[in-house]
């Protein structure tokens, strides 16, 4: 990981209050943590090392990228260092608003968003001097906004799926931040296309998972999993059969549960499985669902615990 600038910050008071203001990244936030428990979907390892000051949190992860996650369920990757994440959230004042862009944009659509952004600031308090002096004292060069924005732009498509952010009670993940964060459907990397006569698309997610994984990308599946489970927990009315809209089928969900056990993510499969006995209308199925529930429930406590970022 390289830490060059985040060691001068934590050394040098003036770089870090130039960094907090006007830059909105406070190292003493970080003593702060996070709004609420956090922790990544893969299980890695994460670390707190600053803050904004709408409630946001600057995290470094085991292979050194820093995770910007926002106080309402938003989450990316914004450098694929300390030192690349400082240069964007420096160069990029309000980095956020360049998020959308990527260098096909082109360099006069970028300069003008640059302009519109940093005018707006200005005239609130200056950043052209502070950037300089900032830029200067961690040792980091002053990027056109070209680089800059291809930089942000590497770092978001890396979001996924290595570095998606759980929230540690309810397991359910961060949203995508901006649209090109999001993984292709699963069913490509297996080289399928959609046509007319048999559209992967069309299958059940589980369909894909196990073949997936034979590629050996566990995330890809994991973060897949993760997403439908979510839209499921939201919207139950997704599991409405379609010859019977007052039932629903629940079998997507035993279906889940099932693959996030194969795979080895026995708190999500609880969850699943939770889900799933709570909608069953037979006493017997009920019970049948619930003694599922007491035996992942034994060994979620047997397995080893993921790291949590507890909240603030």
């Amino acid at each position: 990981m390289t830490d060059h600038a985040l060691r001068k910050l934590r050394e040098n008071p003036r770089l870090a209050e130039l960094a907090a203001f006007p830059f909105d990244f406070d190292v003493d936030r970080a003593a702060l943590g996070h709004v609420e428990p956090v922790r990544l979907a893969s299980g890695g390892p994460l670390t707190v090392v600053a803050g904004d000051d709408t409630g946001g949190t600057y995290f470094v992860c085991a292979d050194g990228g820093v995770l910007h996650a926002d106080s309402e369920g938003g989450a990316c990757l914004i450098g694929t260092s300390v030192d690349e994440a400082l240069e964007v959230v420096i160069g990029l004042a309000d980095w956020g608003a360049f998020a959308d862009l990527t260098p096909r944009d082109g360099e006069e659509r970028i300069l003008a968003r640059k302009a519109e952004v940093e005018e707006e600031i200005r005239e609130h308090y200056g950043i052209d001097d502070e950037r300089r002096e900032l830029l200067a004292g961690l040792g980091l060069p002053e990027r056109s906004p070209v680089e800059l924005v291809g930089m942000l732009h590497r770092a978001l498509t890396r979001t996924e799926p290595d570095h998606v952010l759980l929230n540690a009670e309810e397991l359910n993940a961060y949203r995508f931040l901006h649209d090109h964060d999001e993984l292709p459907p699963l069913w490509e990397y297996l080289g399928l296309a959609p046509d007319a006569s048999a559209d992967p698309a069309a299958q059940p997610l589980t369909t894909w998972t196990r073949p997936v994984l034979v590629q050996g990308r566990t995330e890809a599946v994991r973060v897949a999993l993760i997403r439908r489970l979510d839209a499921l927990v939201m919207n139950q009315s997704l599991l409405r059969r379609p010859e019977a809209p007052g039932r629903l089928d629940t079998a997507p969900l035993r279906e889940l549960a099932e693959e996030f056990e194969h795979l080895g993510d026995l708190p999500q499969a609880l969850r699943a499985q939770r889900l799933y006995a709570a909608l069953q209308d037979s006493p017997r199925e009920r019970a049948a669902a619930d003694a599922t529930v007491v035996r992942l429930e034994e060994r979620v406590r047997a397995a080893p615990q993921v790291p949590v970022v507890s909240g603030a």
